[in-house]
């Protein structure tokens, strides 16, 4: 790929990004998870993790979306993120 079709492919996704409409869905979905934490039972433990969860994958997919946009590519640290397996935390009751 030449340095301007970069260069175009990367002014797109900037465009993108600044979308409101992409910037409150993303808003939205925070919210909504918020909501469920504040919705949980005292001792759903589970439940409340699965929505921190959630809120960690938005703030990921928003970085690794502008890592894109503003070099075309992930770096090697983000790659790693994909490549290994999440840290899985079981609740002990």
């Amino acid at each position: 790929m030449s340095e301007k079709e970069t260069s175009e492919k990367t002014a797109r996704a900037n465009e993108a990004l600044a979308n409101p409409v992409l910037q409150e869905a993303f808003a939205l979905l925070a919210q909504s998870y918020i909501a469920g934490i504040r919705a949980c039972a005292p001792k759903d433990d589970l439940g409340r993790y699965r929505y921190t969860v959630a809120l960690n994958v938005i703030d990921a997919v928003q970085r690794h979306l502008k890592a894109v946009a503003d070099t075309g590519a992930l770096d090697a640290a983000q790659m790693r993120e994909f490549a290994e397996p999440p840290k899985r935390w079981i609740p002990r009751f």
